[in-house]
């Protein structure tokens, strides 16, 4: 008899799952495509695919592991968990990038922001445990839904957090901005990540290294917020690989809140290459057209 796990691979494999949930809708979809000619709105009912295809994906492997019948070996249910964990998390992407879309329409009766980014518009300060402290609220009824979709994942989510252990979990939003998305061949990096940030030497070396479209100071906020989200890894990384005596300090919360606040505190630039040299290259408004320098 096949393992529990194994016969729940094809409701696990997001491609599948995705192309199953489209594919029940495609001839649908396909004509309010050849209807559209707003690029957003394809993005928007993309998103609102794979959100259905993930909630499915999420109930599945929810009641497989509430299935007594089933016997599951600690393995197999650890699996299962650590399946549902990154379901939450891609849910909680799929509608990060809505409410970006959603911040870039035109509200009637709205101001003019001046020259703010659309990273801070679409992405602003965040709180420790990743929320907007205030984003753009997309529709209640879909916002109701996925909350109620990520409540069984929450506990799992705060313990690894938490957790002193070296992975963490981060989806960088400077590669999701349309300052990185219209910067051009010269970007760093070349292509958005694909993947969640997980270590954070990764983190560091990302944020202060690479996205130099952006201001060192949303550099530095973006990594500041990484970092207050994964409090458990960058414990880890400061005690563990830096040999930090963080209990006995509040380096924790000093880094943090610096960076947060548009700064590399010196605390981490005495222990970390890519803190020592940042910022390492001009911001892309600091430079011509050309490459040169503005005077």
């Amino acid at each position: 008899m096949a393992s529990p796990v194994s016969a729940a691979a094809p409701a696990t494999n997001g491609a599948q799952v995705n192309g199953g949930a489209r594919g029940s809708q495609e001839p649908d979809a396909v004509g309010n495509y050849e209807q559209s000619e707003d690029l957003n709105e394809i993005t928007r009912r993309q998103l609102e695919e794979d959100i259905k295809a993930y909630r499915y994906d999420l109930e599945f492997s929810t009641e497989l592991l509430k299935d007594g019948n089933l016997n599951l070996t600690p393995q197999e249910a650890r699996t299962i968990q650590f399946r549902i964990l990154d379901l939450g998390h891609q849910l909680r992407h799929c509608q990060h990038r809505i409410e970006q879309i959603d911040a870039q329409i035109p509200q009637p009766g709205s101001t003019s922001n001046g020259h703010r980014t659309f990273y801070y518009d679409a992405a602003p300060k965040r709180r420790a445990n990743g929320a907007p402290s205030n984003s753009t609220p997309g529709p209640a009824s879909k916002r109701a839904r996925l909350s109620a979709d990520a409540d069984e994942t929450m506990d799992l989510e705060a313990a690894d957090s938490n957790a002193v252990q070296r992975l963490g979990y981060w989806m960088c939003h400077l590669c999701t901005a349309n300052k990185y998305l219209s910067a051009g061949q010269n970007r760093v990096p070349s292509a958005p990540c694909k993947w969640p940030l997980r270590d954070v030497s990764k983190m560091l070396t990302h944020f202060l290294d690479m996205h130099t479209e952006h201001d060192p100071e949303e550099r530095c906020i973006e990594l500041g917020n990484a970092l207050a989200a994964n409090r458990g890894p960058f414990e880890y990384w400061l005690t563990r690989t830096k040999h930090q005596k963080v209990r006995d300090s509040n380096i924790m919360d000093e880094c943090i809140d610096s960076l947060q606040a548009g700064t590399v505190p010196e605390s981490l630039k005495k222990i970390n290459r890519a803190a020592g040299a940042f910022p390492n290259a001009m911001s892309m408004k600091d430079k011509g057209e050309d490459g040169s320098m503005v005077a």
